[in-house]
């Protein structure tokens, strides 16, 4: 399978209405010889910059405001002070990715499919970034994900918002025995990842 993403990025300068959250559109296709191949599933991402942001003096608040009501409501969860809370703040970076919509077509429901995208998108798009977030809507939301190593985001309740640190070493999600089917595979310990060097 591989994925296609497509943006719309401005040239000019960002500033606080334009240019400091960036939507990406993602869609999933076969890996096949098929001249237009049948869309299997497509995502929703946005990159919030907020290292870009801090540089340009812009509040956070009034970047994720002039967004979306959607993006809004991560400010008082994952940010204070114009930067994530500690809590989020791990690694290297200082962006947030959000996957805000992600839907496979019912003929590919149950092959993981969603997980190994989630995983390529943290491993690509989110370079840079300290934490990837997630709504969830249902305890089974929260089970499809925690394996992956999302947690849920306090306080927590019926519906809201799962989070993984990108700074952490989190399992990976491959297809080795059946091409399409994906399952998660957890990461060597440092102890047996030393062992192979």
């Amino acid at each position: 399978m591989r994925i296609h993403v497509s943006t719309d990025i401005p040239l000019s300068e960002p500033n606080d209405s334009s240019g400091l959250v960036t939507w990406f559109s993602i869609d999933i296709f076969p890996d096949d010889d098929a001249p237009r191949p049948a869309r299997i599933g497509h995502a929703r991402v946005a990159r919030i910059h907020i290292g870009s942001a801090l540089d340009l003096n812009v509040p956070l608040l009034d970047v994720l405001d002039a967004d979306s009501g959607e993006i809004e409501a991560l400010h008082d969860i994952f940010f204070e002070n114009d930067w994530p809370k500690d809590e989020y703040l791990e690694g290297g970076g200082n962006d947030a990715l959000y996957i805000s919509e992600l839907v496979i077509d019912p003929a590919h429901e149950g092959r993981n499919i969603d997980l190994a995208l989630v995983r390529r998108l943290c491993d690509t798009l989110a370079q840079g970034c300290t934490v990837a977030i997630l709504p969830y809507a249902s305890r089974r939301d929260i089970d499809h994900w925690t394996p992956l190593g999302f947690v849920v985001t306090p306080p927590g309740a019926a519906e809201g918002y799962l989070h993984l640190l990108l700074g952490t070493r989190t399992a990976r999600v491959d297809d080795p025995d059946r091409p399409g089917v994906f399952k998660i595979l957890p990461n060597p310990s440092p102890e047996a990842a030393k062992r192979h060097h």
